[in-house]
């Protein structure tokens, strides 16, 4: 619908007040004499109502559309998964990568970006909701959550890349600690054992899991392998880690972590009384 020529005029002016706090896109005028000043400074037709009103509507698009566009843009970025502010880098050496993942109650991550396969080691493994890219929300995933200390691997993302976000529906932070291998990996085969007389649990191309408790006052000797290891503490308790050489240091929460370089030595203790459990994750 067409607005009248004194309509117009009415909400010209009533626009230009808006704008006057946000920069001043059409700058005041005079009642009765504005359209004829803007025209002539060639910023509105005002001899033509009709092309005034076409105008005025197609500049206020256009401002409506250039003011969204930065959040139409931040919700639509998608950066590499260890550059997501709740996917925390905190260890990064030769073909492997640790993050420190944490979505607390109701947050929702960035998009980003997985193309390397990828370790999870569940510390606080609440279910979550996730949204690929282009797509909609998916359901609440798993149904399950894995148990804690539990550890699972996506070796697809080697071939098949996925972008999306994740959000935390629940009322307790997701946390787990992420493992990535930026390696070729290695066929599955015959191995050395990965922890002396504790069993493989899993096993791929690019990962390989255990788990190992230590009870109260016990010892456990390391004696390498072939392959950089993470281990992973998953349990309450306190574990001293005391490399081949160097200073010893303290495992003390859930989700504290060493990462030991393949032909490392070690010993872990457990000074208390209580079992601490360990998962250990080896990179291929």
């Amino acid at each position: 619908m067409l607005l009248p020529y004194h309509a117009l005029e009415q909400s010209v002016k009533a626009w230009q007040g808006c704008a006057a706090g946000a920069g001043k896109i059409v700058a005041p005028a005079a009642p009765g004499k504005g359209l004829a000043r803007a025209a002539q400074r060639g910023r509105w037709t005002a001899l033509n109502p009709v092309k005034g009103q076409v105008s005025f509507m197609r500049n206020l698009y256009a401002f409506v559309l250039l003011a969204a566009t930065p959040w139409v843009l931040a919700a639509e970025t998608v950066v590499p998964v260890h550059e997501e502010p709740r996917h925390r880098l905190v260890h990064e050496g030769p073909g492997l990568r640790v993050l420190d993942v944490e979505i607390a109650p109701g947050d929702t991550t960035l998009f980003h970006r997985h193309d390397a396969p990828i370790a999870y080691v569940y510390i606080s493994p609440t279910p979550t909701k996730m949204q690929v890219l282009g797509q909609d929300w998916g359901s609440t995933s798993p149904s399950t959550a894995p148990a804690i200390g539990s550890v699972l691997f996506n070796e697809t993302y080697a071939a098949a890349p996925v972008e999306h976000r994740v959000t935390n529906p629940g009322e307790v932070a997701f946390r787990l600690i992420a493992v990535l291998n930026r390696g070729p990996g290695q066929a599955n085969g015959s191995d050395e054992s990965l922890v002396g007389t504790d069993p493989i649990e899993a096993s791929g191309r690019w990962f390989r899991s255990a788990h190992h408790t230590l009870t109260g006052q016990a010892t456990w000797d390391w004696e390498g392998t072939s392959r950089p290891v993470v281990v992973v503490q998953v349990s309450a308790g306190a574990v001293v880690f005391q490399p081949g050489t160097g200073p010893s240091s303290n495992l003390q929460s859930p989700g504290n972590f060493i990462v030991l370089q393949p032909e490392d030595r070690a010993q872990f203790r457990n000074p208390g009384h209580e079992l601490v459990t360990l998962a250990i994750v080896e990179v291929r």
